[in-house]
């Protein structure tokens, strides 16, 4: 009960701290930041803190250095492949709406269930793929597709969410690795180091404002992937229940966008959110029984 209890909590940490990096970013982005400066700035911030917070608990070497030289192999994958993750929400919360960007990403769980037929050879029954085709209608119903509305953005989030369903399913596979500091180490370091080369050529003094801006968003967003990494480190079989607890993120995201960027949502959208959250706690609940 204590781990299911805190892997509760972890993933609805996660979904908090990220849909704060999603607003934030998004602001960067309409106000013409370019993602290198706010990666870069707010990226070594970030992995200072988290450096000095692993001295001071006597854990760096514990967590960084890995047993085997062949381990080193996943966690650093996952870091470069998570530099076009992050360009891709960086230029999309620009694009679209943070709502839509949010129930987007809310498909991740659906996108968890196949993996785990494919990956990690788990049964899916009827009543899980009708479930997952029912998800699907719903974020139809929220964005209601035609040639007006729908761009390249749409389906690059989709591409994030797919991703982010990857991710859980290795990290809950391969958890015995690396601790979630060392995943998270990982997956943050190479992003960081790729927005210096970029940085070099296009130098910026940020201003006070503009410097505490990207560094809390550097910190938030290493909260957030920690919390993410840790809720699946540690969740083994108790991953179904814990998943429905993603779609938390759609009350963050929808907040921020009505008290921020001033986005309606409307009755229609409200079906189709609900349609996702309940077919998609379904099928959690399906596979885990």
């Amino acid at each position: 009960m204590k781990i299911l209890l805190t892997g509760i909590f972890l993933v609805c940490l996660n979904t908090f701290t990220g849909s704060t990096f999603d607003a934030i970013t998004k602001y960067s982005g309409i106000n013409n930041y370019m993602w290198y400066h706010y990666y870069s700035i707010g990226g070594s911030v970030a992995i200072c803190c988290f450096i000095i917070f692993l001295l001071s608990q006597g854990g760096l070497k514990k967590h960084i250095l890995l047993e085997k030289k062949e381990y080193y192999f996943l966690p650093i994958f996952r870091g470069l492949y998570f530099i076009s993750i992050l360009i891709i929400i960086f230029y999309a919360l620009k694009n679209i709406p943070i709502n839509i960007f949010t129930m987007l990403l809310m498909t991740s769980p659906f996108f968890l269930l196949i993996f785990a037929k494919f990956i990690l050879k788990e049964k899916l029954n009827f009543i899980s793929w009708i479930a997952i085709i029912i998800g699907f209608c719903g974020v139809l119903i929220v964005l209601r597709p035609s040639s007006s509305n729908i761009n390249i953005y749409i389906f690059l989030v989709l591409f994030v969410a797919i991703s982010n369903a990857l991710n859980f399913t290795l990290v809950s596979k391969y958890s015995h690795i690396a601790s979630s500091y060392g995943f998270t180490f990982y997956q943050y370091i190479p992003l960081t180091l790729f927005s210096y080369i970029f940085f070099l050529y296009d130098p910026m003094l940020p201003s006070k404002k503009e410097f505490l801006l990207f560094a809390s968003s550097g910190i938030i967003v290493m909260i957030s992937m920690w919390a993410f990494n840790a809720a699946y480190h540690i969740a083994g079989k108790y991953s179904s229940i814990i998943s429905s607890f993603f779609f938390t993120q759609i009350i963050w995201g929808s907040l921020y966008g009505i008290i921020f960027f001033h986005e309606k949502i409307n009755t229609l959208s409200l079906v189709g959110i609900l349609v996702i959250v309940i077919s998609g706690t379904i099928a959690i609940y399906n596979r885990n029984k």
